[in-house]
């Protein structure tokens, strides 16, 4: 992908994302199957991951020899998970604003940026490509899928 690309899927998973947390039944907010998130932890940490990441975009920037990324025990991430809004007006604000910040921060991106060394926290050496692979697009598609599969439970 080049930067215009990586800007486009992100801008389409933004738009989905929303299309779907907008469509949500709020009275099903909270449910969810055993061992899996609800609607509104996914929603919530939806509102939080991007600002990280934009943070960490902005961080590596600054300074390309900069360690980015985070584990899952990350606190911020936790606690947005721990204890989601149960509105879902809310929860939809929170994911638009993280999506507006990280999509500025995207829009600072050159093509020779994707190819670019950076290291990663948990994965060591690679290129900013897999940055957006796993913490961007990859992850937003992934959150999709299950907004999509908790909407569909009976």
């Amino acid at each position: 992908m080049n930067a215009d690309e990586v800007r486009a899927e992100n801008a389409r998973l933004d738009e989905a994302l929303l299309e779907e947390a907008q469509g949500f039944d709020p009275t099903r907010l909270t449910l969810a199957p055993e061992g899996e998130w609800s609607a509104a932890q996914v929603m919530a940490h939806l509102g939080e991951f991007p600002r990280f990441f934009a943070g960490e975009l902005r961080r590596w920037r600054d300074d390309p020899s900069a360690v980015i990324g985070r584990t899952i025990e990350h606190p911020v991430r936790l606690a947005a998970v721990e204890s989601p809004a149960k509105v879902l007006g809310a929860l939809v604000a929170g994911m638009h604003s993280a999506f507006t910040e990280l999509a500025a921060e995207l829009e600072k991106l050159r093509d020779d940026d994707i190819e670019a060394k950076t290291e990663n926290v948990k994965y060591g050496t690679e290129p900013l490509s897999a940055f957006f692979d796993r913490y961007v697009i990859g992850h937003k598609a992934g959150h999709l899928d299950q907004l999509r599969a908790l909407a569909a439970e009976p």
